[in-house]
């Protein structure tokens, strides 16, 4: 394994080993729903960085994605006798697919760039929520019963295993993360964000790259939609769909620092902790006030986020380490 990645994965490591002891010591009350919970935004704060983070496509349609992955899940389950593993798969291939449709048609112009690109994604939500709500197989604006559905599969009623595979997707979703922003990959949408003309000048192939990263955005984002229908037992439009949703995502991401793989994490483990501590107090307007203020301010004081603190802290190091010394006689 190359010295540049040893550290960042001992730490994964030693996070997954932590967070699988979790339901151990706790059992499968509170602490684990919880977990589940952060484990599904690190999925989608983590997921959504790896492209509109990493290429600077901001996207505010990525809850579509979930969604996809949601209904494919309640799709399968209730209509089909397919395996649970092949479930899940699906689940994340067919969001996938649909990013790569999308991402193939709006990069082929130079004209979704920046802020259209975003406004396409948000349309592409409404679209595809008008959609399911009208097709009768996936919904028919009657919602879903999930619970039923799965109650003879592996998660059925099971806190614990939807927790694990939680950690598992989550895990996987920060390695991929690892694996793309220390690599050739990395390099190539680092470029494209910061000047994708002089990047295609330079031979990169911006739109393969594009194209694939959004596939693997889409497609991370909706695996883990799979246990998210499992977990919340029945599925209606208005609540998988919600523009909240990806707010929060961008959210998360925004604060943790979008130029970092692990930036996302930081910042999903940040608003949802203040969420649990803010609701506690029993006033849920109170709570979005209070991390809207607590996001203008990180912003105000950090512009590249908690996870740039790291960034700057190297460059100092390096600035100093390179002023002249003072000549001693």
């Amino acid at each position: 394994m190359p010295t540049r990645l040893r550290r960042p994965v001992a730490v994964i490591a030693a996070c997954t080993v932590l967070g699988a002891l979790l339901p151990v010591v706790t059992g499968t009350g509170y602490p684990v729903t919880l977990g589940f919970q952060f484990l599904v935004w690190v999925v989608l704060a983590v997921s959504w960085n790896v492209f509109s983070g990493s290429a600077g496509y901001p996207s505010f349609g990525h809850g579509v994605f979930f969604g996809i992955g949601i209904y494919t899940t309640s799709t399968l389950l209730t209509r089909t006798d397919l395996p649970l593993p092949v479930v899940v798969l699906l689940s994340g291939l067919v969001p996938a697919a649909l990013a790569a449709a999308v991402g193939a048609a709006m990069f082929a112009s130079p004209r979704f760039r920046g802020d259209l690109f975003g406004l396409v994604t948000l349309a592409l939500a409404f679209i595809v929520a008008t959609v399911v709500s009208n097709v009768d197989v996936l919904d028919g604006g009657r919602g879903v019963f999930v619970r039923e559905a799965a109650a003879g599969t592996f998660l059925a009623n099971d806190p614990v295993r939807l927790y694990l595979l939680a950690l598992a997707m989550a895990v996987g979703t920060v390695l991929v993360a690892l694996a793309i922003a220390r690599s050739r990959w990395g390099t190539a949408l680092t470029a494209i964000r910061d000047d994708e003309g002089v990047a295609e000048s330079l031979g990169v192939s911006t739109y393969r790259y594009k194209v694939g990263t959004f596939a693997v955005s889409g497609g991370l984002a909706g695996l883990v939609g799979s246990p998210q229908a499992v977990y919340l037992g029945y599925i209606e439009v208005g609540a998988v769909f919600a523009l909240s949703i990806p707010l929060f995502v961008v959210i998360m991401a925004i604060l943790g620092g979008t130029t970092t793989w692990y930036g996302p994490v930081l910042g999903a483990a940040l608003i949802v902790g203040a969420r649990e501590l803010l609701l506690d107090l029993g006033d849920p307007d109170l709570a979005q006030i209070v991390i809207g203020l607590l996001l203008v301010a990180v912003i105000v004081a950090l512009p590249a986020g908690i996870g740039g603190l790291a960034g700057r802290r190297r460059v100092l190091r390096d600035a100093a380490q390179l002023r002249p010394r003072a000549v001693t006689r």
